[in-house]
């Protein structure tokens, strides 16, 4: 079973998606189960729901400490997700999950565009989630949320800057 969310909805996936093409059942945040129909291509996926088709992006990464973790970027849309992990059915969370608090942790530019806004400074505590800077890339504007609970070391872009995709754009202390 996957569990995941998409923006403020937790889906729970029935069964695993396998194989190029499929179909699954979701279940959603409210408790709805809805059918979900997937197809596989070269850079990622494309998801059929109610709502429409959904394509995805997905790249492969590696964290600072050295553990997978995947991107997903909305296809026609300004929108990444990252640091997403996957664990296998019985597998456990380990401190190189991804998912601990990390001391020195930095956050990169996933695509290239200019920053619009500073919204945190350093010393500044932030919760996971929490907006830390506002990015214009292909002529939209985006939130970079803070990847974790922590406190900004520095911030290492000011507003009006352009910056490339890998850019280090804060550290946490």
């Amino acid at each position: 079973m996957i569990e995941g969310k998409i923006g403020k909805k937790t889906l729970v996936f029935l069964s695993n998606p396998k194989g190029r093409a499929g179909e699954t059942e979701v279940k959603l945040s409210d408790g709805r189960i809805e059918k979900v129909r997937w197809v596989r291509d070269e850079q990622g996926i494309w998801i059929e729901s109610s709502q429409g088709f959904l394509g995805f992006d997905v790249r492969k990464t590696q964290n600072d400490l050295g553990s997978t973790e995947y991107e997903l970027m909305r296809r026609k849309h300004a929108s990444v997700t990252s640091g997403l992990s996957f664990l296998k059915a019985g597998e456990a969370l380990d401190s190189n999950s991804g998912n601990q608090n990390k001391k020195g942790a930095r956050v990169k530019s996933q695509m290239p565009g200019k920053i619009v806004r500073v919204l945190v400074k350093p010393g500044q505590e932030v919760k996971k989630g929490e907006a830390v800077m506002v990015m214009e890339a292909m002529k939209m504007e985006n939130e970079i949320k803070s990847p974790q609970d922590g406190v900004i070391k520095d911030v290492r872009v000011s507003e009006g800057q352009a910056v490339e995709t890998g850019a280090e754009l804060l550290n946490f202390a």
